[in-house]
């Protein structure tokens, strides 16, 4: 046992994992109980992650990967400061192009926290450098990325946990568990309160590259713009926080996001295919229908999904909240059964219609919502143990289908059958076509 390469064990996981570290390899406060981490992205929503990285005992954060030389150098300096503050003395290795950090051999696992036009090539990438990953919603960019992206990770055996942190919160599950477990009676109905922005086109005036961001490898894959701070906003000095600016308008650009509907869609939606046992599945049909939107006047029309068995995933929160007595500041996720309302929000925010549902205890085990509250605490307990992480590659991949297969018919205007076992739209071979995008310049050919 001691002549195992850590690397190599680390990287294999499942039965093989638990039944050696029965035998203490990863002992607390040995020599080989750590994982090495590198973070790729550090813009906003990379502080979700650092800070308790960077507190684990079980893992070490040491390399880090960005476009910007401002942000290598704040990041390097504020995490080895944290681990200074613990005693230790850690040196963060920074690459400014991410295949030096995947090619690193010291690195066990990567974080993918970059726009969603990078997160299949890079995840594809990590996996076959055999790095366990865990890749921010929505998993990919288009529909045929992430048949992709499952097959790499299959293919490689690493862990692979998607970034819908929302299953680890128990106000969730405890809506997610009263569906699940029939004590709504039948579930017809599901709302999804995303805020109604589709994605579409911006012509930002161009503005001077700062010297310190490499923009040819921010742009990557996807179609060349010219720099500007909507894109790509610039930290700021000290003493104000580097990353108090607002969160990227990337995400509303077609080029590069795939709007609310992939970015609190792939929240939202993923909440109610847990709930309505869709995991890894899809719904069937995509309607559109004629509404206006109220801040968008050029937007005039509105989705809704149906399952095969007739559940119906909505946009919003439903009216009957109210006349039930609902008297919280918000409903993200509603389940409506014929016997019963169950809705979740962020911030520990759970709601039933009846008070015999709101005093009901999850009791994890068989097909319930597993107990795990730490989404990254999860992942890391993964890759030390092999037990499963609550959202793997083919969850994360069902659901951001459905944000996407959203997104296309509100672009034709139209209705589409799905077919998510062939992870294909029916009869419909011109529309087929929009589940992929061709791939600029040396990043064509690596998927």
């Amino acid at each position: 046992m001691g002549t195992i390469n850590r690397r190599s064990f680390i990287k294999s996981t499942g039965i093989f994992t638990a039944a050696m570290l029965s035998k203490g390899l990863f002992a607390e406060g040995g020599a080989n109980s750590k994982i090495n981490v590198g973070v790729i992205g550090l813009g906003k929503q990379s502080y979700a992650h650092i800070p308790q990285l960077a507190s684990d005992s079980r893992c070490m954060l040491t390399a880090i990967s960005d476009v910007d030389d401002a942000r290598l150098n704040y990041v390097k300096q504020d995490v080895e400061k944290r681990y200074a503050q613990q005693g230790k003395k850690v040196e963060v290795k920074t690459y400014k192009d991410f295949r030096g950090l995947l090619a690193d051999p010291s690195i066990d696992a990567v974080f993918i926290v970059t726009p969603d036009h990078w997160h299949a090539i890079m995840s594809i990438l990590a996996a076959r450098a055999g790095k366990h990953i865990y890749c921010e919603k929505p998993m990919t960019f288009s529909v045929l990325e992430g048949e992709q992206v499952a097959k790499a990770v299959k293919s490689a055996g690493v862990v692979f946990q998607t970034g819908s942190q929302q299953r680890s919160e128990p106000a969730f599950r405890n809506a997610v568990w009263l569906a699940r477990s029939g004590m709504l009676g039948n579930v017809r109905e599901v709302y999804c309160n995303v805020p109604w922005r589709f994605p579409t086109i911006y012509n930002w005036d161009a503005e001077v590259l700062p010297q310190s961001i490499d923009w040819d490898m921010w742009i990557g894959p996807a179609p060349m713009r010219s720099f500007t701070h909507h894109l790509l906003d610039l930290i700021r000095p000290a003493p104000e926080y580097a990353y108090a600016y607002p969160w990227g308008e990337w995400r509303w650009h077609s080029d590069y996001g795939n709007g609310m509907q992939a970015d609190w869609g792939a929240h939202h939606f993923d909440i109610a295919q847990w709930g309505l046992g869709m995991d890894g599945k899809g719904p069937k049909h995509i309607y559109v229908y004629p509404k206006q939107n109220p801040s968008f006047p050029n937007d005039k029309k509105c989705i809704y999904y149906e399952y095969a068995n007739g559940a119906k995933v909505f946009y919003g929160s439903p009216s009957i909240l109210q006349k039930k007595g609902f008297n919280k500041p918000s409903a993200m996720v509603t389940f409506i059964g014929d016997e019963g309302i169950a809705c979740a929000s962020r911030g520990g925010i759970f709601w039933a219609d009846k008070p015999s549902l709101r005093s009901v205890k999850v009791r994890p085990g068989g097909d319930v919502p597993m107990s795990n509250t730490n989404h990254i605490g999860n992942f890391i307990e993964a890759i030390l143990t092999g037990s499963p992480v609550i959202c793997p590659v083919e969850i994360g991949e069902s659901s951001c289908n459905m944000c996407l297969i959203g997104n296309i018919a509100h672009k034709l205007g139209r209705y589409l059958e799905w077919d998510w076992r062939k992870k294909r739209f029916v009869g419909d071979p011109k529309t087929n076509a929009l589940l992929w995008r061709e791939h600029r310049g040396e990043w064509k050919n690596i998927i």
